[in-house]
Protein backbone atom coordinates (compact mmCIF):
# COMPACT_ATOMS: atom_id res chain seq x y z
CA UNK A 1 0.00 0.00 0.00
CA UNK A 2 1.04 3.68 -0.48
CA UNK A 3 2.23 5.54 2.47
CA UNK A 4 -0.51 7.42 3.55
CA UNK A 5 -2.58 4.24 3.46
CA UNK A 6 0.11 2.54 5.78
CA UNK A 7 -0.61 5.67 7.74
CA UNK A 8 -4.09 5.58 7.92
CA UNK A 9 -4.71 2.22 8.62
CA UNK A 10 -2.44 2.28 11.43
CA UNK A 11 -4.26 5.14 12.80
CA UNK A 12 -7.65 2.35 12.49
CA UNK A 13 -5.54 -0.83 14.05
CA UNK A 14 -4.14 1.58 16.97
CA UNK A 15 -7.79 3.58 17.97
CA UNK A 16 -9.91 0.86 17.11
CA UNK A 17 -9.44 -2.63 16.66
CA UNK A 18 -6.87 -2.57 18.99
CA UNK A 19 -8.37 -1.20 21.91
CA UNK A 20 -11.41 -4.05 21.40
CA UNK A 21 -9.45 -6.81 20.11
CA UNK A 22 -5.88 -6.45 21.24
CA UNK A 23 -5.96 -8.73 24.21
CA UNK A 24 -7.01 -11.58 22.30
CA UNK A 25 -5.29 -14.49 20.35
CA UNK A 26 -5.93 -14.50 16.96
CA UNK A 27 -6.20 -18.26 16.68
CA UNK A 28 -9.18 -17.70 19.44
CA UNK A 29 -10.88 -14.90 18.11
CA UNK A 30 -14.64 -15.51 17.05
CA UNK A 31 -17.27 -14.02 14.59
CA UNK A 32 -19.01 -12.69 17.35
CA UNK A 33 -15.85 -10.95 19.08
CA UNK A 34 -15.57 -9.21 15.91
CA UNK A 35 -19.09 -8.36 15.50
CA UNK A 36 -18.87 -6.77 18.78
CA UNK A 37 -15.99 -4.82 17.86
CA UNK A 38 -18.04 -3.66 14.38
CA UNK A 39 -20.98 -2.48 16.79
CA UNK A 40 -18.40 -0.85 19.34
CA UNK A 41 -16.90 1.09 16.87
CA UNK A 42 -20.00 1.69 15.26
CA UNK A 43 -21.93 3.15 18.40
CA UNK A 44 -18.55 5.28 19.13
CA UNK A 45 -17.16 3.47 21.72
CA UNK A 46 -13.64 4.19 20.53
CA UNK A 47 -14.50 7.86 19.59
CA UNK A 48 -11.66 9.81 21.24
CA UNK A 49 -9.58 13.08 20.87
CA UNK A 50 -5.87 11.64 20.52
CA UNK A 51 -2.56 13.53 21.01
CA UNK A 52 -0.53 13.37 17.81
CA UNK A 53 2.35 15.39 19.06
CA UNK A 54 3.59 18.58 20.74
CA UNK A 55 1.07 20.76 19.38
CA UNK A 56 -1.09 18.30 17.20
CA UNK A 57 -4.66 16.22 17.75
CA UNK A 58 -6.57 13.52 16.49
CA UNK A 59 -10.16 13.59 16.27
CA UNK A 60 -11.24 9.97 16.36
CA UNK A 61 -14.35 9.22 15.31
CA UNK A 62 -17.14 6.24 14.91
CA UNK A 63 -20.00 5.66 12.95
CA UNK A 64 -20.88 3.09 9.90
CA UNK A 65 -17.96 3.94 7.92
CA UNK A 66 -15.16 4.14 10.04
CA UNK A 67 -16.27 0.37 11.44
CA UNK A 68 -16.82 -0.80 8.18
CA UNK A 69 -12.98 0.07 7.15
CA UNK A 70 -11.90 -1.02 10.72
CA UNK A 71 -13.51 -4.30 9.93
CA UNK A 72 -12.45 -4.25 6.23
CA UNK A 73 -8.55 -4.12 7.79
CA UNK A 74 -8.75 -6.89 10.03
CA UNK A 75 -10.22 -9.27 7.28
CA UNK A 76 -7.01 -8.26 4.92
CA UNK A 77 -4.72 -9.36 7.66
CA UNK A 78 -6.60 -12.38 8.46
CA UNK A 79 -6.27 -13.73 5.43
CA UNK A 80 -2.90 -12.80 5.28
CA UNK A 81 -2.30 -15.03 8.37
CA UNK A 82 -3.98 -17.64 6.72
CA UNK A 83 -1.59 -17.12 3.63
CA UNK A 84 1.25 -17.46 5.89
CA UNK A 85 0.09 -20.42 7.78
CA UNK A 86 -0.33 -19.02 11.08
CA UNK A 87 -4.24 -19.25 11.22
CA UNK A 88 -7.00 -21.72 9.67
CA UNK A 89 -9.42 -19.63 9.78
CA UNK A 90 -10.95 -15.90 9.56
CA UNK A 91 -13.43 -14.83 11.68
CA UNK A 92 -13.99 -11.54 9.76
CA UNK A 93 -14.81 -13.13 6.63
CA UNK A 94 -18.37 -13.47 7.69
CA UNK A 95 -19.23 -10.66 9.05
CA UNK A 96 -21.28 -8.28 7.05
CA UNK A 97 -20.32 -4.60 6.57
CA UNK A 98 -22.08 -1.59 5.80
CA UNK A 99 -21.00 -1.08 2.16
CA UNK A 100 -19.48 2.77 1.32
CA UNK A 101 -21.86 4.88 -0.07
CA UNK A 102 -19.03 6.54 -1.85
CA UNK A 103 -18.85 4.71 -4.62
CA UNK A 104 -21.89 4.08 -5.45
CA UNK A 105 -22.31 7.74 -6.38
CA UNK A 106 -22.17 8.71 -10.04
CA UNK A 107 -22.37 12.03 -10.93
CA UNK A 108 -24.71 13.37 -13.70
CA UNK A 109 -24.35 15.96 -16.52
CA UNK A 110 -25.61 18.65 -14.28
CA UNK A 111 -23.78 17.62 -11.22
CA UNK A 112 -20.65 17.69 -13.47
CA UNK A 113 -21.61 20.87 -14.86
CA UNK A 114 -22.04 22.42 -11.18
CA UNK A 115 -18.51 21.35 -10.01
CA UNK A 116 -16.92 23.13 -13.04
CA UNK A 117 -18.66 26.13 -12.31
CA UNK A 118 -18.32 26.03 -9.04
CA UNK A 119 -14.55 25.98 -9.37
CA UNK A 120 -14.38 28.22 -12.25
CA UNK A 121 -16.82 30.59 -9.20
CA UNK A 122 -14.74 30.15 -6.28
CA UNK A 123 -11.18 30.30 -8.03
CA UNK A 124 -12.02 33.42 -9.68
CA UNK A 125 -13.43 34.68 -6.42
CA UNK A 126 -9.59 33.76 -4.91
CA UNK A 127 -11.46 31.36 -2.33
CA UNK A 128 -9.13 28.37 -4.06
CA UNK A 129 -5.76 28.43 -5.17
CA UNK A 130 -5.57 27.99 -9.25
CA UNK A 131 -3.22 24.79 -8.51
CA UNK A 132 -5.87 23.19 -6.34
CA UNK A 133 -8.70 23.85 -8.25
CA UNK A 134 -7.32 22.30 -11.68
CA UNK A 135 -6.13 19.41 -9.75
CA UNK A 136 -9.82 18.61 -8.97
CA UNK A 137 -10.30 19.52 -12.44
CA UNK A 138 -7.75 16.91 -14.27
CA UNK A 139 -9.10 14.65 -11.61
CA UNK A 140 -12.78 14.61 -12.67
CA UNK A 141 -11.23 14.86 -16.33
CA UNK A 142 -9.40 11.40 -16.24
CA UNK A 143 -9.90 9.43 -12.99
CA UNK A 144 -6.80 9.42 -11.78
CA UNK A 145 -6.07 9.03 -8.00
CA UNK A 146 -5.40 12.26 -6.01
CA UNK A 147 -2.05 11.45 -4.88
CA UNK A 148 -0.79 10.85 -8.34
CA UNK A 149 -2.26 14.35 -9.75
CA UNK A 150 -1.20 16.12 -6.54
CA UNK A 151 2.42 14.71 -6.81
CA UNK A 152 2.38 14.75 -10.40
CA UNK A 153 6.01 15.86 -12.34
CA UNK A 154 6.93 17.51 -14.94
CA UNK A 155 8.98 14.25 -16.40
CA UNK A 156 5.76 12.25 -16.03
CA UNK A 157 4.46 14.28 -18.68
CA UNK A 158 3.62 13.57 -22.37
CA UNK A 159 2.12 16.29 -24.23
CA UNK A 160 3.16 14.80 -27.51
CA UNK A 161 1.82 11.59 -26.93
CA UNK A 162 -1.16 13.02 -24.85
CA UNK A 163 -1.03 11.49 -21.47
CA UNK A 164 0.80 10.94 -18.10
CA UNK A 165 3.21 8.23 -17.38
CA UNK A 166 3.42 7.58 -13.48
CA UNK A 167 6.89 5.45 -12.69
CA UNK A 168 5.76 1.95 -11.08
CA UNK A 169 7.33 3.07 -7.59
CA UNK A 170 4.82 6.19 -7.27
CA UNK A 171 1.71 4.60 -7.85
CA UNK A 172 -0.76 2.24 -5.93
CA UNK A 173 -0.47 -0.52 -7.81
CA UNK A 174 3.00 -0.19 -9.51
CA UNK A 175 4.39 -1.56 -5.83
CA UNK A 176 2.80 -4.88 -6.81
CA UNK A 177 3.59 -5.39 -10.84
CA UNK A 178 6.31 -3.39 -11.45
CA UNK A 179 4.48 -1.35 -14.27
CA UNK A 180 4.28 2.27 -14.97
CA UNK A 181 0.71 3.87 -14.89
CA UNK A 182 -0.36 5.24 -18.02
CA UNK A 183 -3.31 8.22 -18.01
CA UNK A 184 -4.64 9.32 -21.12
CA UNK A 185 -5.15 12.62 -21.18
CA UNK A 186 -7.97 14.42 -22.83
CA UNK A 187 -8.01 18.01 -24.64
CA UNK A 188 -9.53 19.98 -21.37
CA UNK A 189 -6.43 17.79 -18.91
CA UNK A 190 -4.02 18.87 -21.61
CA UNK A 191 -5.07 22.52 -21.71
CA UNK A 192 -4.75 22.63 -17.62
CA UNK A 193 -1.38 21.02 -17.25
CA UNK A 194 -0.13 23.24 -20.00
CA UNK A 195 -1.16 26.34 -18.46
CA UNK A 196 0.48 25.59 -15.35
CA UNK A 197 3.68 26.94 -14.68
CA UNK A 198 7.34 25.42 -16.22
CA UNK A 199 9.32 24.17 -13.85
CA UNK A 200 12.78 21.33 -13.51
CA UNK A 201 12.16 18.52 -14.90
CA UNK A 202 11.72 16.71 -11.34
CA UNK A 203 9.52 20.23 -10.24
CA UNK A 204 5.58 19.24 -9.39
CA UNK A 205 3.11 20.31 -11.82
CA UNK A 206 1.02 21.60 -9.59
CA UNK A 207 2.41 23.94 -6.96
CA UNK A 208 1.35 23.85 -3.51
CA UNK A 209 1.08 27.69 -1.88
CA UNK A 210 4.26 26.59 0.84
CA UNK A 211 6.97 23.77 1.16
CA UNK A 212 8.15 21.67 -1.55
CA UNK A 213 5.58 18.59 -0.63
CA UNK A 214 2.58 17.94 -3.21
CA UNK A 215 -0.35 19.98 -1.66
CA UNK A 216 -2.87 18.24 0.11
CA UNK A 217 -6.72 18.52 -2.05
CA UNK A 218 -8.89 17.56 1.15
CA UNK A 219 -9.73 20.75 2.77
CA UNK A 220 -10.44 22.47 -0.95
CA UNK A 221 -12.21 19.61 -2.04
CA UNK A 222 -15.17 19.77 1.32
CA UNK A 223 -15.67 23.47 0.02
CA UNK A 224 -15.86 22.68 -3.61
CA UNK A 225 -18.30 20.25 -2.58
CA UNK A 226 -20.59 21.64 -0.39
CA UNK A 227 -20.69 24.79 -3.02
CA UNK A 228 -21.60 22.60 -5.41
CA UNK A 229 -23.98 20.81 -3.58
CA UNK A 230 -22.32 17.46 -4.26
CA UNK A 231 -23.65 14.59 -1.56
CA UNK A 232 -21.77 14.83 1.58
CA UNK A 233 -20.34 11.56 1.80
CA UNK A 234 -19.21 11.94 -1.74
CA UNK A 235 -15.07 12.12 -1.78
CA UNK A 236 -12.55 13.21 -3.96
CA UNK A 237 -11.91 9.47 -4.57
CA UNK A 238 -15.50 9.67 -5.96
CA UNK A 239 -14.86 11.14 -8.91
CA UNK A 240 -12.25 8.86 -10.34
CA UNK A 241 -15.08 5.89 -9.46
CA UNK A 242 -17.93 8.32 -11.35
CA UNK A 243 -15.55 8.31 -14.61
CA UNK A 244 -14.96 4.86 -14.35
CA UNK A 245 -18.66 3.72 -13.72
CA UNK A 246 -19.82 6.33 -16.48
CA UNK A 247 -17.29 4.41 -19.40
CA UNK A 248 -18.41 1.16 -17.93
CA UNK A 249 -22.02 2.14 -18.76
CA UNK A 250 -20.76 3.26 -22.44
CA UNK A 251 -19.17 -0.34 -22.78
CA UNK A 252 -15.34 0.74 -22.22
CA UNK A 253 -13.67 -2.45 -20.95
CA UNK A 254 -11.33 -2.44 -17.99
CA UNK A 255 -8.09 -0.99 -19.03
Amino acid sequence: KAPSTQSVDRGRMARHILPLLGKHRADKLTREDVRRCYASIRDGKTAATVKTGPRGLAVVKGGEGTAAKAILLLRAMLAWAIEEGMLETNPAAGVNVAASGTRDVILDAEQYGTLFRTLDRMENEHRIRRAAADSIRVIALTGARRGEIAALRWNHVDIKRERLVIPATQHKTGRKTGKPRVILLPAAAQAIIARQPGGSPDGLVFIPARGSKPMSLSKPWRSVRTEAGLPKEFGLHGLRHSLASLMAMRGAQAP
